[in-house]
C-alpha cells in the first residue's frame, strides 16, 4: 500500500515518482557511541519538527517524510548540523508566521555561505589599489572608493585615506605555518596517505610491508574493486584497515574508531579486501619449476643434499574460538595444543620462500592425513627430496611418487642411536628449521594468525571457501613479497 507523507496537512504519496521519500533517523546499536547520540538528535529533532503529539517513536519506522519540505530535496547528513536540511523546515503543516524562504535557520545558512564565498579585496566593491609605501614597516595605503572619499570630504572637508597596517607578515607566515602543522596532525591521527610520507617505519608497522612502493603496488591491483563500497573511506585507508587487521589482530570496534565507521562497516570492508587480495595475490603461492629450484640452490642445502631438495613441510596451528557444536568441538581439538585450532600444512621452497599451503583442516586431524588427502603430494616429480618432523609418516607415500622422504631418526626401541644417524638427523634439523622461522615469522608479522579467531570465520560462503583459509592465504602471499629470511650463500 502507498505511503502518505508524515507531515500534517501534506498529501503527498510514494506513488508519486516525482519525489522522493525519506526515512528517519535509524540508531544503529552497532554503532560508535558518538555516531549514535548525532543521529538519535538527528531523530529526535525530525520528530520534533513534526509537531504531532498523536506519533510515537515506535512507529517511526513506518513513517516517511517527502523531499518537498527539504529546501534542497533531501536531508542533510546527520554530522552537518549546521544545514538547514538537518531537519525538515519546509510547508511543516502549521503556521508559522514566517514564508517558508525566510526561516532563522536559512537565513543563517545562506549569511554563512556568503561569508564563505567572501574574498578580501570585495570588502569596497569597487577599485583598490594597494601601495606599499615602506617595506621597512609593511604599511599597506589602501584608496577608498570615490563615493565614499566624496561623501567624507562633505562632512569633514578632508580626504579619508585609510590606513591597515600588518603588524608582522612573519606572525601571518607564523600562522599559516601552524595551520600547515595541525593539518598534518589531522592527516596524522586520520590515517591518510599523507601521514605515512617519509614514515616507512609507520607503514611496516602498520601493514607489515617493507616499503610504501611494495604498498602502492598491492593497492593498484586491487584499487578497481574497492570504488563502489563505502564512501566515507577512499581506497588507501581500506587497504590499510585490512593489513591493520592481519598485522595487529586488533578488534573491529578499535578499527571503527581509529577510521571513524561503524564496527560492521569495517568488519565489512575486511571481508571485501581479504577476498580480492586473495583472487589476485594467490598466484604468488606457487610451485616452481625444477630448473629454477636447482639453479638457485642456497649453499647449505647443496652441500648435504646437493641440488635435490625440493620443499620443506611442517603443520602450524592457529588457536580458534570453542565451538559449541559437540562434534565440531571434538573435530578441532588438538591434544598437542590443548585448545580448539585449525591446522594448515605448509610447504617452502630451499630459497625461504611459501610453495604449498592447504586448506584448513581440525586440529584433531593427524600430520600424515592432511599431507595424503590435501593434494600436496601431486606436486612431487622423481628425484626430489622432502624434509620433514618425524611426525610426517608418509614414506611410503612419498615413495608412491618416486621422491624421498628425510626425517630426522627415531630412538624408539633403540639404547641410542648409530653416530651415522646421529650426523645426519643434526644436517636435516640445521636445514629443516628454516620452516620454522618461515612461520614464525608469518606469526610474528600478522597477528591474527595467533589467535584465537572468531568461529565465524570459519563458516563457509557461497563460493565454498572460509574466511580463515583466504587470510591465511594473503598472509602467506604478502610474506612472499618480502626479502627472504634464508641466505641463499
Amino acid at each position: 500500500m502507498p505511503t502518505i507523507c508524515a507531515v500534517f496537512g501534506c498529501v503527498n504519496k510514494t506513488l508519486d515518482k516525482s519525489l522522493s521519500f525519506y526515512r528517519f533517523p535509524k540508531v544503529k546499536v552497532n554503532a560508535a557511541s558518538d555516531l549514535r547520540t548525532q543521529i538519535l538528535k538527528q531523530r529526535t529533532a525530525w520528530l520534533n519538527a513534526l509537531h504531532r503529539t498523536d506519533v510515537r517513536d515506535s512507529q517511526l519506522k513506518n513513517m516517511r517524510i517527502c523531499s518537498v519540505h527539504f529546501k534542497s530535496g533531501k536531508p542533510a547528513n546527520y554530522n552537518d548540523e549546521k544545514n538547514p536540511d538537518w531537519i525538515p523546515t519546509l510547508s511543516m503543516g502549521y503556521n508559522s508566521g514566517r514564508s517558508k524562504a525566510t526561516t532563522p535557520a536559512i537565513k543563517r545558512y545562506n549569511r554563512a555561505s556568503r561569508r564563505m564565498e567572501l574574498k578580501p579585496l570585495q570588502l569596497f566593491p569597487n577599485t583598490v589599489q594597494l601601495n606599499v609605501v615602506d617595506s621597512s614597516e609593511h604599511s599597506m595605503i589602501i584608496d577608498v572608493p570615490n563615493d565614499i572619499s566624496n561623501n567624507a570630504t562633505e562632512e569633514s572637508g578632508t580626504a579619508c585615506n585609510t590606513d591597515l597596517k600588518l603588524n608582522d607578515i612573519n606572525e601571518l607566515e607564523n600562522l599559516r605555518d601552524k595551520c600547515s602543522e595541525l593539518q598534518n596532525q589531522v592527516d596524522y591521527f586520520n590515517l591518510s596517505e599523507k601521514a605515512f610520507i617519509g614514515r616507512e617505519k609507520m607503514l611496516t608497522y602498520y601493514t607489515g610491508l617493507e616499503s610504501m612502493a611494495v604498498f602502492n603496488l598491492v593497492l593498484d591491483q586491487i584499487k578497481h574493486g574497492l570504488t563502489a563500497n563505502n564512501q566515507r573511506l577512499n581506497e588507501f585507508q581500506k587497504l590499510l584497515l585490512c593489513l591493520m587487521k592481519l598485522r595487529l589482530n586488533v578488534p573491529f570496534t578499535d578499527l571503527g574508531y581509529r577510521f571513524n565507521v561503524t564496527c560492521s562497516t569495517a568488519s565489512n570492508i575486511f571481508r571485501k579486501v581479504i577476498i580480492l587480495l586473495e583472487h589476485m595475490f594467490k598466484n604468488l603461492i606457487y610451485w616452481p619449476e625444477r630448473e629454477a629450484l636447482r639453479s638457485t640452490m642456497p649453499r647449505s642445502f647443496f652441500n648435504i643434499f646437493g641440488n635435490s631438495v625440493a620443499v620443506i613441510i611442517d603443520c602450524f596451528e592457529i588457536a580458534i574460538e570453542k565451538p559449541s557444536n559437540l562434534k565440531a568441538r571434538a573435530q578441532t581439538w588438538s591434544s598437542y595444543k590443548n585448545k580448539n585450532t585449525v591446522k594448515y600444512l605448509i610447504a617452502i621452497t630451499p630459497q625461504g620462500s611459501i610453495s604449498y599451503i592447504s586448506d584448513g583442516w581440525g586440529g584433531r586431524v593427524s600430520d600424515k592425513h592432511i599431507t595424503e588427502n590435501c593434494n600436496f603430494l601431486n606436486n612431487l616429480i622423481p628425484g626430489d627430496v622432502v624434509l620433514a618432523d618425524r611426525g610426517f609418516t608418509i614414506n611410503e607415500s612419498v615413495g608412491f611418487h618416486c621422491a624421498t622422504l628425510k626425517t630426522p631418526a627415531f630412538t624408539k626401541g633403540l639404547p641410542q642411536l648409530h653416530p651415522c644417524s646421529v650426523e645426519e638427523t643434526r644436517k636435516i634439523a640445521s636445514v629443516r628449521i628454516h620452516v620454522e622461522r618461515i612461520i614464525g615469522l608469518t606469526r610474528s608479522k600478522f597477528k591474527i594468525l595467533n589467535g584465537p579467531v572468531q568461529i565465524t570465520t570459519l563458516k563457509h560462503q557461497d563460493d565454498e571457501t572460509c574466511l580463515l583459509d583466504s587470510i591465511v592465504t594473503v598472509c602467506c602471499a604478502l610474506i612472499n613479497m618480502c626479502s627472504s629470511v634464508v641466505p641463499l650463500s
